[in-house]
């Protein structure tokens, strides 16, 4: 990645940075196994919103990282809790008795947990893959929505929807802050999702890429790699996913384009995998999950030279835009001095 040195950071004011009282509406995934404090406090010291992901750990477990980001940072935070794993009740309560205000939740029902995250005075957010989905979690009383397109990592929706519709299709329709995630690793793609509707991004795979991140090294040396056909989607007819292509993955592949039974596909893949794959590094076992946006990552940067980074392709990119438009008697004038130069 090209290093642009930024002297002062735009200054933003977005539905997002408004609800959850932070500088830029960057806001970092939760991933299974692969969000602990140190990069949640880091993403929200520099003005982001740090994510903690629940995963399956245990009360006890989750606790420590959630007392853990609280000594490391006196800005908001959120966790996350993907719903399809397990009850998260104790958990809910746990984080809201230590002051934590800002519980998403993932892969799951909103009707769950939201009466009680609402009744406590906390702010609500759903993930969904598409405006039907949206919807529901607005009338469960979600206060904001985390719209994951088919670039993302990890499970994806079968509909297969890319950002450049789904964004603008969400955004036209609904009423609360939108933040777009799937495939978004710079400026570049920042600037895209607000253009679209956004009102905020979510970056998963490109934190990965931090000297903050827990993401054993080869995980790291996986992401930067990777290229535009190395982050496949798996298990199309049953519970499709984005991972690396690694060893699991291409026996998957291969198993799908044999067409074997899905049970067959199923218990291949089994359970674990990702936790193996994060925490063990085991090339050979595990599922590195990562959003097609890896095949964009150059290197491995700290959180404060993402941000410096991010933001100064962001003010780049928009201002590049806006300098393709002149006032109509400009454009006109100059496109007439080119005709008489020809002619001439």
């Amino acid at each position: 990645m090209t290093v642009l040195h930024v002297p002062e950071r735009p200054v933003f004011d977005t539905a997002v940075t408004r609800l959850f009282g932070i500088e830029y509406p960057i806001i970092q995934g939760a991933m299974a196994w692969l969000s602990e404090a140190r990069l949640v406090a880091s993403v929200s010291n520099e003005g982001g919103l740090g994510v903690l992901g629940a995963s399956i750990m245990s009360v006890e477990d989750f606790e420590a990282q959630v007392v853990e980001t609280k000594r490391l940072t006196d800005r908001p935070f959120g966790v996350n809790f993907p719903l399809v794993l397990g009850d998260y009740h104790q958990h809910l309560e746990m984080c809201l008795d230590h002051g934590v205000r800002i519980i998403c939740m993932s892969a799951g029902s909103p009707k769950v947990l939201t009466p009680r995250i609402k009744a406590a005075g906390a702010l609500c957010v759903h993930v969904v893959p598409n405006l039907k989905l949206a919807q529901s979690a607005i009338k469960a009383g979600v206060d904001a929505i985390v719209l994951e397109s088919y670039e993302a990592g990890g499970h994806v929706n079968v509909d297969g929807i890319s950002s450049i519709t789904n964004i603008p299709m969400v955004a036209r329709h609904i009423d609360v802050p939108l933040i777009a995630a799937g495939g978004i690793v710079d400026g570049a793609g920042m600037a895209a999702a607000m253009c679209l509707g956004a009102d905020g991004i979510q970056m998963g795979t490109r934190f990965l890429a931090t000297a903050e991140s827990n993401a054993p090294e080869l995980y790291q040396k996986l992401l930067l790699e990777a290229g535009e056909s190395d982050v496949p989607v798996h298990s199309r007819k049953f519970h499709p996913g984005r991972a690396l292509k690694t060893p699991v993955i291409e026996n998957v592949l291969k198993m799908e384009a044999e067409d074997r039974p899905i049970e067959e596909v199923r218990a291949f893949i089994g359970r674990g995998r990702a936790k193996k794959a994060a925490h063990d590094a085991n090339l050979e076992e595990g599922i590195f999950y990562a959003g097609s946006g890896a095949a964009l990552l150059e290197d491995v940067v700290t959180v404060r030279e993402l941000f410096d980074e991010i933001l100064a392709q962001y003010r780049e990119v928009v201002g590049r835009a806006s300098g393709l438009m002149r006032p109509r008697g400009s454009a006109e004038r100059a496109n007439g001095a080119v005709r008489a130069a020809h002619e001439g």
